[in-house]
């Protein structure tokens, strides 16, 4: 657990003088036992796992049946989008520990400016927690299970494979935004156009609106929630007519 979140934060301001104490504080407060190969092993073990077990298990398998992996690939992102936008960037009952996690920690140690760890230590707050792939795992078993007792194994299997591969790659790829620039990872076209992509979410004065997917920003194109000047320009408009004008003063 980490410890009491330092509260005098303004994601307006220019700058924060208490992001470094913050850095601190939370690094600090990670246990001694903490390894962060294993953090990251754990959950790619698991879902790769759930993938070769899954295709392993495919009998007769029939062309119409692959359309599964998009469909679940296309779902697993809106998914991401609708969590990362509802979940944690908004403090609810149900989903706090994520938002206290998210918002506060990870998007205020972590800018636009300054999005490398720098030591491995801090995948603790880059990655999800360890069991969270089993939790996922877990909520797709009703469903897979009922697939099979209706007869469509192929596509239960299909469906919990192509989740759990959206799951690994999720975290490897945000890990990846994490890393050193200059690394042989970050040095990456791909992880560099990402990154890009991500970085922009992390200015505290965008995060809330702009850039929620951290895969593939497909369903950001969607909800057209893909950060723009002008589109952002445009939103303002918008909220700033439905606000409507100020009362006059007596």
């Amino acid at each position: 657990m980490v410890g009491p979140i330092i509260p005098s934060w303004d994601p307006d301001a220019a700058d924060d003088p208490g992001r470094e104490t913050l850095r601190a504080q939370v690094t600090g407060d990670i246990p001694r036992w903490y390894s962060p190969w294993v953090h990251l092993a754990f959950p790619s073990t698991i879902g790769i796992g759930a993938i070769v077990l899954g295709i392993c298990f495919l009998r007769d398998l029939h062309a119409w049946q692959l359309l599964t992996v998009p469909l679940v690939f296309v779902l697993s992102n809106a998914v991401e989008w609708r969590g990362h936008k509802f979940a944690l960037h908004r403090r609810t009952r149900v989903a706090a520990p994520l938002y206290d996690r998210h918002t506060p920690i990870h998007h205020r140690i972590f800018v636009a400016e300054d999005m490398a760890i720098r030591s491995p230590r801090e995948f603790r707050i880059v990655l999800i927690p360890a069991y969270g792939i089993l939790m996922i795992l877990a909520m797709q078993l009703p469903l897979v299970t009922s697939l099979i007792l209706l007869g469509q194994r192929n596509p239960a299997l299909l469906a919990c494979a192509t989740s759990m591969g959206y799951v690994v790659s999720y975290e490897w790829l945000h890990l990846s935004y994490h890393l050193p620039p200059d690394s042989f990872i970050g040095r990456l076209r791909l992880v560099r156009i990402l990154r890009r992509h991500h970085a922009t979410h992390h200015s505290p004065r965008l995060m809330q609106r702009w850039n929620m997917n951290v895969t593939i920003p497909l369903w950001d194109w969607v909800r057209g929630t893909i950060y723009t000047p002008e589109r952002a320009a445009a939103y303002a408009q918008r909220r700033e007519r439905a606000r409507g004008p100020e009362p006059a003063q007596s």
